[in-house]
Order: C-alpha cells, then structure tokens, then sequence
C-alpha cells in the first residue's frame, strides 16, 4: 500500500541518509526514461509500479539517470548494488479483487564490486532489511487447503485493508492465500 511505501522510505531515508530513488515504467532496459527523485514517495507519484535505490548510499549516477527538478546527483562512488521495491497492489482478475505482495530485493556481484565495496554492501543491505522488519509486521497467511505459513510480512495499510475487506492475498501467480489475524 502506498503508505506502507512512504514508512519503508522514510526509515530506510533515516538510516541512509544520501539515498535517491530512481523510476521508470516497467520495460527493458532503456526502453523508458530513469529518474532520481528525492523520496520514494515522489518516485512511486509518477505512476510507476517499482523504484530502485543505488548502494553504496549516496552513489555516483550513471548518465542514463537524470535527476528530477531540484534533485541533486550524488558524486560518490559508482553504485555497487541496485535494491528493487516492485510495489504491492490491488488487482482484479476473473477470482475477483486480490492483493498482490511487494517484494523487496537486491542484487550485486561480488566479484564485479571487490572485498571492501561487498562490506559496505552487506552492511547498508542489512541496515534496509532492520528498517523494513520494523516498518512490517509477521504475517501468517493460510492456504485454501488450510497450510499455513510463516515468515512473510506486512505493512500496517495493507493489513488493516486486507482484515477490514477480506481480501485475498497472492504472489504473483493464480493461487490465493487467507491473512490470518
């Protein structure tokens, strides 16, 4: 849920403080326009479904990037490791109106980023997932054959939605699963 997004940003802005997040429409690579905003909220604004931040925190931009009106480029070093937020949304399809789950993720080589870079990677990495265990709740969500299963989570928004209108919760795919309260 968008206010679930603006927590995430802005505990993830407190601990990373020189972070930007970049956004463009879904698409091959160069296919659209990638901008730096200044928060996740102003990426998200601009009709995108997913935003990305550069690590190490304050990284330099490649010039594909363009910041957005009044977003000054960082001039650290070059971004080492790219963390995704593709967002949460309500969708409809032919079973009715379910809540699709975000995902959270990141990626960076090893050996394409060196010893120290990879420290400073797996420390700014470790910083995001503390922020987003704090901005979520555990979620356990069931089955329709009544498994259930642990370890998901959840922002506030979404939760309150999904137990206030019971809807279906999915991954991407066609099986739906049940918040259990």
């Amino acid at each position: 849920m968008p206010a679930d997004e603006v927590v995430l940003g802005q505990r993830i802005a407190e601990v990373l403080p020189a972070s930007g997040w970049h956004c463009s429409h879904p698409g091959p690579l160069g296919l659209h326009q990638v901008h730096l905003q200044s928060s996740i909220e102003s990426a998200l604004s601009r009709g995108s479904t997913q935003a990305f931040l550069g690590l190490p925190a304050g990284a330099s931009l490649p010039p594909t990037i363009i910041p957005a009106p009044g977003v000054s480029a960082p001039c650290g070093p070059p971004i080492g490791a790219v963390v995704q937020l593709l967002c949460s949304r309500l969708r409809t399809d032919e079973q009715g109106e379910f809540f699709e789950s975000g995902r959270l993720a990141v990626r960076w080589f090893e050996p394409e980023v060196g010893p120290e870079m990879h420290r400073t990677l797996a420390e700014q990495t470790r910083l995001i997932w503390t922020v987003l265990r704090a901005a979520t709740r555990p979620a356990v969500i069931e089955t329709a054959d009544g498994r259930r299963t642990m370890g998901a989570r959840i922002g506030s928004a979404a939760h309150d939605k999904v137990i206030r209108q019971q809807t279906p919760l999915a991954r991407p795919g066609i099986q739906r699963f049940r918040l259990v309260n």
